[in-house]
């Protein structure tokens, strides 16, 4: 972003706020060291959000397994994972398999992970 004093894009955000459906950004510039704020409103509500009530960090704690966006396995997966190592696979062979870390294999298999499943 640009400052409104000099136009110069050399800016930084100092301090960011979320206020509901709001972002507000309070910049400062590099060159003229002017200061100014910019609020961001977002056109569609981030899911669960509830206008001017600040959400909490856990917000989505409720959501399971392939419900969550990041969610790199599946179910298909977390049980071919679980049979493997019943197989006596290692858990760093099932790890290359699966792209991901030999501690999140060692979590499944454990059921400290996916342990709806």
């Amino acid at each position: 972003m640009n400052c409104r004093s000099c136009k110069s894009s050399n800016t930084r955000v100092t301090t960011t706020e979320h206020h509901g459906n709001e972002t507000w950004r309070y910049c400062r510039c590099n060159n003229c060291n002017a200061r100014f704020k910019t609020i961001e409103t977002y056109a569609i509500l981030k899911p669960g959000a509830i206008p001017g009530k600040k959400q909490h960090v856990n917000c989505y704690r409720h959501l399971q397994g392939e419900q969550v966006g990041t969610s790199v396995l599946t179910e298909q997966n977390v049980h071919d994972i679980r049979s493997l190592a019943r197989d006596n696979t290692t858990y760093v062979t099932i790890a290359k398999q699966f792209g991901i870390h030999k501690n999140t294999v060692y979590r499944i298999v454990k059921r400290k992970l996916w342990s709806h499943i």
